[in-house]
């Protein structure tokens, strides 16, 4: 028995033993490795380009990353060709973010180029997508001092910018889903490139095939999220009060605030051939902004109504764009789905159609809860 015990504790040294000698087989140095963080996609020449950022690791090497560009049917077609770009192993596919041009948005179903982003489980998900009007092959190569590398650094710009609701965080994994959703339609970053620096414009809205169809300045991505209860305390709007102006360099009119805890109610019906929908907003606001003399704490109410009536105005106009558009990035839809299916569903192939003829009702009620530390 003596003997079995001390042959089993032998056997296993070796197995630990040989486990430890293949891993140090196969293991990789770092400044040996090129891990790409970043892939564009356009369109030049009527053909799929992409591009590929990996950070260098190297401290003898001043430049932060290498780039890598070509044509191809798509991406798996395409990984001999990046291979060859690159020097040392390959790891993986784990991209940070994918910048997609305009001009590929263009296109229906451009969305399935992605398509071995989901079929190889060795690939992230997480990745965010982002529009970039103009060659994708300036923000890839885009180098700055003063920033880390532009794949880590437009992570970070994203991510930040969602958490103010200035723009939307759309990982790969949830526009896949928003795409397969009849209920909604997709909306994604986007950035620009304004003297010499890389910044966040807002939103891109596209259709439930992934074609491009509008863009959202900061304050629309805003009440986008507030539509979509995703609004977290602390939003930041401008609205100008009608009245207020006065001849001075800059907009005597203009009221920011900051929104705290926000009640978002949204009911759907339908009623005469089309579905209706009454949406009910409330919420304590702090005063951050003013320009114009104007006595905030004898006229609070006064001043919460003018802004309210701005706010809702500025909210119909954003149902009009998706209106227009035929599209439904705030999820209308999915209230439509959920209280009046029987209806929906005949209309669920012709989502975007039967949105475009429905009614809102939109009621906003701010009330001023702190006007600032000075009057």
């Amino acid at each position: 028995m003596r003997g079995v015990k001390t042959f089993s504790a032998v056997v296993m040294g070796c197995m630990l033993l040989l486990a430890l000698i293949g891993c140090s087989n196969d293991k990789t140095n770092l400044e040996d490795a090129t891990v790409p963080l970043a892939l564009g996609l356009d369109v030049k020449d009527g053909r799929l380009r992409y591009y590929l950022s990996a950070p260098v690791f190297s401290k003898d090497i001043k430049k932060k990353s290498r780039e890598g560009e070509g044509i191809a049917e798509g991406l798996r077609q395409a990984r001999n060709q990046e291979d060859a770009q690159f020097p040392g192993a390959v790891a993986g596919r784990n991209f940070q973010v994918i910048v997609v041009g305009k001009k590929l948005l263009q296109y229906k179903d451009w969305f399935k180029v992605l398509d071995v982003t989901f079929r190889d489980p060795r690939n992230t998900t997480t990745n965010r997508i982002i529009a970039y009007d103009g060659p994708v092959a300036d923000v890839i190569h885009y180098q700055a001092l003063d920033q880390p590398t532009t794949s880590v650094f437009l992570r970070a710009l994203i991510d930040s910018g969602s958490r103010r609701s200035t723009t939307v965080k759309t990982t790969a994994q949830e526009m896949h889903r928003q795409l397969h959703d009849q209920a909604i339609t997709p909306a994604i970053s986007e950035i620009m490139i304004e003297n010499g620096k890389i910044l966040l414009k807002g939103s891109t809205l596209l259709s439930q095939d992934g074609q491009y169809r509008d863009s959202l300045s900061y304050q629309e991505t805003s009440l986008l999220q507030i539509l979509k209860k995703e609004a977290k305390p602390g939003v930041s709007l401008t609205f100008s009060v009608e009245g207020m102006r006065e001849r001075l360099p800059f907009n005597t009119d203009l009221v920011s605030f900051s929104i705290g805890d926000i009640s978002v109610k949204v009911k759907s019906s339908h009623e005469d051939g089309r579905f209706h929908y009454s949406i009910k907003i409330n919420s304590f606001i702090s005063i951050t902004e003013k320009f114009l003399e104007y006595e905030l704490l004898e006229n609070s109410e006064e001043m919460a109504s003018n802004l309210s009536k701005e706010m809702k105005k500025s909210i119909e106009k954003l149902i009009d764009k998706f209106q227009k558009h035929k599209i439904d990035p705030a999820g209308f839809g999915l209230y439509a789905r959920a209280y009046q299916y029987p209806v929906y569903k005949a209309a669920q192939d012709n989502w975007g159609e039967e949105l475009a003829r429905a009614q809102f009702h939109v009621e906003v009620d701010l009330r001023i809860g702190a006007t600032g530390a000075v009057e």
